[in-house]
């Protein structure tokens, strides 16, 4: 695969797992460098800024290459509804967020849209209302009494992630999806939820807007999680690499109809894929 020009990386289970590197991460981002390979990091974490994962990761000992960018659930989310407003100026949209703090500073810049308040407290004059559902450390009955009477309101229901679980950046396999909480008061009520998450082709816009990269094939994927990150790439044309350090086990593959083009035991295996 001599002929890649950008690797794109999902995060945990692929770079990190809790508060530790997979041990060659640094290695394989400094080769990629050396080779003129860009790089670049897609995630379904929403709880932080992507200024504030570039901190961690660097805090772990990750040597970041000065120019990577970073794509987080928060931002494609942000970046989903500034479509939407945008769309429909003539609408007035009312925002709100259960999430963690990252979250909410990364959906505040849409209040800059004239058309759009960003508030937990419903406003009867805004006709269309949004509620966004992000990942949070720990489900509380607040969350649930909110979603229940957003709902109610009539508001749509937008999820930063379609994933069950995931191996955060704590090391918590336990966390509170948006998809756990939305099961929760299934019992009471029900909505028809969509997740901006990947595998959403926004991921694929961003991906290409900022590689620059013109060809999808020339792109490589690399995730842990085959119905997010391999299905992205799949449905995107570029090419997959699923890693088995995180979410994925091998003997889950015959159950997909999605397909990897590289199954490797973690990020170290891209020095025989890509030979550098």
């Amino acid at each position: 695969m001599n002929d890649i020009q950008a690797v794109v990386f999902d995060m945990d289970g692929v770079i990190r797992i809790g508060q530790e590197l997979i041990n060659g991460a640094n290695d394989v981002f400094k080769k990629l460098t050396k080779c003129g390979i860009q790089t670049m990091i897609v995630t379904n974490e929403c709880r932080y800024t992507e200024e504030e994962l570039r901190e961690d990761l660097c805090d772990l000992g990750m040597e970041l290459p000065n120019n990577i960018s970073f794509y987080t659930a928060g931002m494609a989310v942000r970046d989903y509804l500034g479509d939407k407003f945008t769309r429909f100026p003539e609408n007035n949209f009312q925002i709100g967020v259960i999430g963690e703090s990252g979250l909410y500073q990364t959906i505040s810049s849409l209040s800059s849209y004239d058309n759009c308040i960003i508030s937990n407290e419903i406003n009867k004059k805004s006709p269309r209302l949004f509620l966004v559902l992000g990942t949070v450390n720990r489900i509380k009955i607040t969350h649930l009494d909110m979603i229940l009477k957003w709902i109610k309101s009539g508001a749509r229901v937008i999820t930063t992630c379609p994933d069950s679980s995931d191996p955060s950046s704590k090391g918590d396999f336990n966390l509170g999806m948006p998809n756990h909480m939305l099961h929760m008061i299934g019992f009471n009520i029900k909505t028809n939820s969509y997740s901006t998450g990947k595998p959403h082709p926004i991921h694929r816009r961003k991906i290409m807007n900022n590689l620059k990269i013109t060809d999808p094939s020339k792109i490589l994927f690399v995730g842990d999680t085959m119905y997010t990150d391999i299905r992205l790439a799949e449905e995107s044309g570029f090419k997959s690499c699923l890693v088995l350090s995180g979410n994925t086990k091998i003997e889950a593959l015959a159950t997909y109809t999605i397909d990897p083009d590289y199954v490797i035991e973690d990020i170290n295996g891209l020095k025989d894929i890509i030979l550098i």
